[in-house]
């Protein structure tokens, strides 16, 4: 009986630790985002899978620069769900629509589905320009959030931020490969 409880207990404590470091990879995403921006250019791309192999290859270089290695997966999942290099293709976003008067919001694709943003409603997906499913809303570049840039006019600079030496960066650990400021890794 005791065991039992003992595990109980224990896995009580694991999972929100598990759900924490899950959230924590996106985080991580968007403190490199202008790192990987910077490096792979979606416009540029010759083709989707050179795209995807340029975010792989920097995501590797930036495990250096604290990027965890759990969360380099979830950076090149969001470059192969995006339209860079594929011509001819858009993402097609599921639509949340917001009554101004109640705030409230309902899933084009399924009135029933109650949202309060278009994520509610489902997931993003690619598709061949002009073949977006009714309810979805057509765009470009990735289908995993937009990062927020983070403000760089502080020196040193926050994690995200171009620099030249550790001197630049909040976190004093600069990758000098790539040239953004990271958190000390480990930490």
């Amino acid at each position: 009986m005791k065991g039992s409880i003992v595990l109980i207990a224990a896995a009580l404590v694991v999972v929100p630790a598990v759900r924490a470091s899950a959230n924590n990879c996106e985080a991580d995403r968007c403190i490199f985002d202008q790192a990987v921006n910077a490096k792979c250019h979606c416009d540029g791309a010759k083709n989707h899978g050179q795209y995807v192999s340029c975010v792989a290859h920097v995501t590797k270089a930036l495990a250096a620069c604290g990027m965890p290695n759990n969360c380099k997966g979830k950076v090149t999942r969001c470059a192969a769900r995006s339209t860079c290099g594929k011509t001819g293709f858009d993402t097609c976003t599921p639509t949340c629509n917001i009554d101004p008067s109640t705030k409230m919001g309902t899933c084009a694709d399924n009135p029933a589905m109650t949202c309060t943003s278009n994520l509610d409603c489902g997931a993003c997906h690619t598709r061949r320009s002009g073949t977006c499913p009714s309810g979805t809303s057509p765009g470009s570049g990735s289908c995993c959030r937009t990062c927020p840039t983070p403000s760089c006019t502080t020196v040193p600079a926050p994690s995200g931020c171009p620099c030249t030496s550790n001197s630049d960066c909040t976190s004093a650990n600069c990758c000098q490969a790539l040239g953004v400021c990271g958190p000390v890794p480990g930490s």
